[in-house]
């Protein structure tokens, strides 16, 4: 068990440093003003950006993927929508920004200029069989468990960090199994990873 979590001085500055250089690639969401029910919004660092809009009675509406560095500038349609409230989601590797979306019974749209969630996905760097898990932005108690395919246990500890970042490193036996889940939980939200060491 102590072989597996290693943390250190070297190992937190790695990560640090690597998440300082993720967030300069994250995407960023700038919304434009609203004209009738058509929203328009730029969005910058749009590579491997995934956006989504949805109801909770319909579920999906549309989506689209992304596959820019630069800034793209988009308008979406929301005419034929009926009155309700709706979302923009956008989701990269790195995170996921939702944006509420309202439309009257008078066919009158509002958009909430600031996200009514961020999720910070964890983010994971792989050298052979050591993997660096670091979390940014956490505000809850995060549950972090490491299985194997065969429901067998090696880690599952609850940490809360005072400034919001978490660094943990895992030593990984290839000899006792091949692949590992690390199972990342904070506030209902579940990331699943899956190490391969094949």
């Amino acid at each position: 068990m102590n072989k597996l979590l290693k943390s250190g001085f070297l190992a937190g500055f790695l990560l640090i440093s690597a998440s300082l250089m993720s967030k300069d690639r994250d995407f960023s969401i700038s919304l434009g003003n609203v004209n009738s029910k058509t929203l328009n919004f730029e969005i910058s660092n749009a590579k491997n950006v995934s956006l989504f809009v949805y109801n909770d009675i319909d579920g999906e509406l549309f989506s689209e993927k992304l596959n820019t560095e630069n800034s793209v500038s988009k308008s979406y349609d929301l005419n034929e929508f009926a009155s309700g409230t709706y979302y923009l989601v956008a989701e990269s590797e790195t995170k996921v920004e939702k944006y509420r979306i309202s439309i009257t019974k008078n066919n009158v749209m509002e958009v909430d200029k600031t996200p009514v969630s961020v999720i910070n996905k964890p983010e994971y760097t792989i050298s052979d069989n050591m993997v660096k898990l670091h979390l940014s932005n956490t505000k809850n108690p995060v549950n972090i468990s490491v299985m194997d395919f065969a429901n067998n246990s090696y880690y599952n500890q609850t940490k809360q960090s005072a400034n919001g970042e978490l660094d943990l490193t895992f030593d990984l036996n290839r000899n006792t199994s091949e692949n590992y889940i690390i199972r990342v939980e904070e506030n209902g939200n579940i990331f699943n990873k899956i190490i391969s060491l094949k």
